[in-house]
């Protein structure tokens, strides 16, 4: 019998073990129930304003962009005096979008709704893929299972393809269905579907974010042997990540080489095919230190190549310490 048949066979007896365990069921009600609550939302913001509600938002409107009228150019000459850029110290003049005059768009809605449910997903995928792996150690369940099929290459291919799968087909649901609700209400309220192929892109791009996650968590527990320690290595990278990415807030700083390299915004550099972030370069002069803030480009090719290399690292690494250890 061919290696192929083999881990086909394997492939298929994982991924029922997989979707029968009650993590994933939970995960799965947990997801639908994310997707159908945020509909409340996007119904009262696709819904046209009621007349009470324009006349009061009017009046708001009125009074912001009278303000604004008098007293904008005074204050950004003030804020351009001061050593201030020009990007810093422009006021932007208030619009009828701003105060809820109209109904809000569908890009805009649906961007935050497909980015809502990509994130949500990306966080199931790798409870679920550490939970797979993490209760097989614990319960001692791997050490009999590798006594029927002691090819442990074979096994470990099988286990992380059920982890692939599972978590490609919840990606896809999830953040097809939550765009497919979001286009429906639109629609019922009678508004335009405009940058709908560029929502399903990002629905797209979020298939293969959920599979990185779901493959990490795995990995992370089957290094450590524990679903909770991989949480807890999660849990440690966002403390850490949050701390050093507020050092590199600074460009010319010791770590002003870092936002690059953090995860999170190689996720959202793959997700929006390519993002931005902002520094600041600090500049000292006799009224004191000022700085400017410039803003920095990530590409979909560098992230792309990013999650590559530490998807291959991490899945060899992985297979590597699951042929040589022992299970028991």
């Amino acid at each position: 019998m061919s290696a192929a048949t083999d881990l086909g066979r394997l492939l298929v007896v994982e991924l029922r073990r997989l979707v029968s365990r009650r993590v994933t069921l939970v995960a799965g009600l947990l997801l639908l129930a994310a997707v159908g609550l945020f509909q409340l939302a996007v119904d009262e913001q696709v819904s046209p304003p009621s007349a009470s509600q324009v006349t009061e938002q009017q009046r708001y409107f009125d009074q912001a962009h009278q303000e604004w009228e008098q007293e904008h150019a005074t204050q950004e000459k003030q804020c351009l005096d001061s050593g201030g850029s020009q990007a810093d110290c422009a006021w932007p003049e208030p619009t009828p979008a701003d105060y809820a005059l109209t109904a809000s768009s569908f890009a805009d809605v649906a961007g935050t709704a497909v980015q809502l449910s990509a994130y949500v997903t990306l966080l199931a995928a790798f409870l679920v893929g550490a939970s797979f792996i993490g209760a097989e150690y614990s319960t001692g369940s791997l050490a009999n299972w590798l006594t029927f099929v002691p090819r442990r290459l074979l096994v470990y291919a099988s286990k992380v393809g059920a982890v692939l799968l599972a978590s490609a087909a919840a990606a896809a649901v999830t953040n097809f269905l939550m765009l497919g609700l979001v286009a429906l209400l639109t629609r019922v309220h009678g508004g335009d579907l405009v940058g709908l192929g560029a929502m399903a892109s990002t629905a797209g791009r979020a298939i293969p974010i959920a599979c990185l996650a779901g493959v990490a968590g795995f990995v992370f527990a089957l290094l450590t042997r524990h679903t909770v320690a991989a949480l807890g290595i999660a849990l440690g990278y966002v403390l850490v990540s949050g701390v050093l990415g507020g050092l590199a807030a600074n460009a010319e700083g010791p770590l002003g080489w870092l936002p690059p390299w953090l995860a999170e915004n190689n996720v959202d550099a793959f997700l929006k095919h390519g993002s931005t972030y902002t520094q600041y370069v600090l500049t000292t002069t006799e009224q004191g230190t000022s700085g400017t803030e410039v803003e920095k480009h990530i590409s979909f090719g560098h992230s792309a190549a990013y999650w590559a290399v530490l998807l291959v690292a991490a899945v060899v690494s992985a297979a590597l310490v699951f042929r040589r250890r022992d299970v028991t």
